[in-house]
């Protein structure tokens, strides 16, 4: 105890300064800024639980409107004929704008269009075939050949009609070979009365023989008679069956005639459909190629420098049509898959547009 007294009253006599800290009474600063410091960081602590930082998801946009405008390509490798359309020119859709260079003449392509435009496929026999002989037409020039032969071949057949003749001779051999029967049956109808007499003469002749009135020679003479009649009654009913049997073959002849006839006109006129279809195929992808026409209604803007006799290749973009109707604003954005968990509908979204000066002006 003597220990601890000696030591205390050590401290004392030697810490003057720490008695002086212990005898005076803290501040008032020191007593409530540590309770202040505590409420400021349990504040900051509340405020981060209520309030939300804003994250900000990043991604690329492309903003369009409901009708987008229209870029045209070329599909070949050709050269600028003529420019139809200017460039800011107010296009309607279907009207020309610009013609490629090919070998064959853009008039005589579309008059071609026209005209089969203009025929059903009932009506493919009035074609004009005069009228468009002399017409160049480059790359289907061989389709045309090809439906111009069948045309022909589908007139020709219609108009000589190889198979007619064989039909009305039939006809006429039906006709006559009928009333030659109707002849022969009168004949026979006669020849039968006649075998009848006959037959009763030959057996009334019998009864004579056997009563010795008359010679064998007579009888037999009477047989002989008999058997003539009998001969050409017999013919009768042969020339009958042959007249019948040619009207059958007659009527097998006609019906082959009208069968083949038939089978000829339905594959002339297949033939000219099938080339017809595929001449129009023919056109439809020569105006895809040589010929650009306006898709929808709008202004027409060119992308690039155009002049006549200029080279395109294939696949480029020459022309964009902005169109008339455009008030509604669309945006497709590409978000990562990351992200997508965090967007809500209603979210407001800030767009920066590409050589848009958005440090000056804002977004």
């Amino acid at each position: 105890m003597e220990t601890k007294n000696n030591i205390l009253q050590e401290i004392n006599l030697r810490s003057e300064q720490v008695q002086e800290v212990l005898e005076r009474p803290p501040h008032w600063l020191i007593r409530w800024g540590s309770l202040t410091i505590l409420g400021i960081i349990l504040l900051f602590f509340s405020l981060a639980c209520v309030i939300k930082y804003p994250e900000f998801i990043q991604g690329n946009i492309v903003v369009s409107s409901q009708n987008p405008p229209e870029r045209i390509e070329v599909r070949i490798d050709s050269r600028i004929e003529r420019l139809i359309a200017k460039d800011q020119q107010t296009v309607q859709k279907g009207d020309l704008l610009l013609v490629l260079e090919s070998t064959a003449d853009v008039q005589h392509i579309l008059r071609l269009k026209a005209l089969l435009d203009s025929i059903s496929p009932e009506q493919i026999a009035q074609f004009p075939l005069q009228r468009t002989a002399g017409f160049r037409l480059g790359e289907i020039q061989e389709d045309y050949g090809s439906f111009a032969k069948a045309l022909e071949e589908e007139i020709l057949f219609a108009d000589l009609q190889p198979y007619a003749v064989e039909g009305t001779t039939a006809s006429k051999g039906i006709v006559d070979y009928k009333q030659r029967i109707v002849n022969l049956r009168q004949q026979h109808v006669l020849e039968s009365s006649k075998l009848a007499l006959t037959e009763k003469s030959f057996r009334r002749s019998e009864l004579l023989y056997k009563e010795g009135v008359i010679s064998a020679m007579e009888l037999e003479s009477e047989k002989l008679k008999l058997l003539e009649e009998q001969r050409f009654h017999k013919n009768t009913e042969i020339a009958i069956a042959q007249l019948q049997e040619g009207i059958m073959n007659f009527k097998k002849s006609k019906k082959g005639a009208e069968i083949n006839m038939a089978k000829e006109k339905t594959s002339h006129s297949s033939a000219s459909l099938l080339l017809l279809g595929k001449l129009k195929k023919a056109l439809q992808q020569w105006e895809k190629n040589y010929l650009i026409y306006a898709s929808i209604d709008g202004k027409l803007s060119y992308l690039q420098f155009l002049g006549e006799n200029q080279f395109v290749k294939a696949g480029s973009t020459l022309l964009s049509i902005l169109p008339d109707s455009r008030d509604i604003t669309l945006g497709q954005m590409h978000v990562g898959a990351q992200n997508q968990g965090k967007i809500e509908i209603g979210q407001k979204v800030l767009i920066r547009l590409d050589n848009y000066t958005y440090q000056e002006y804002g977004l």
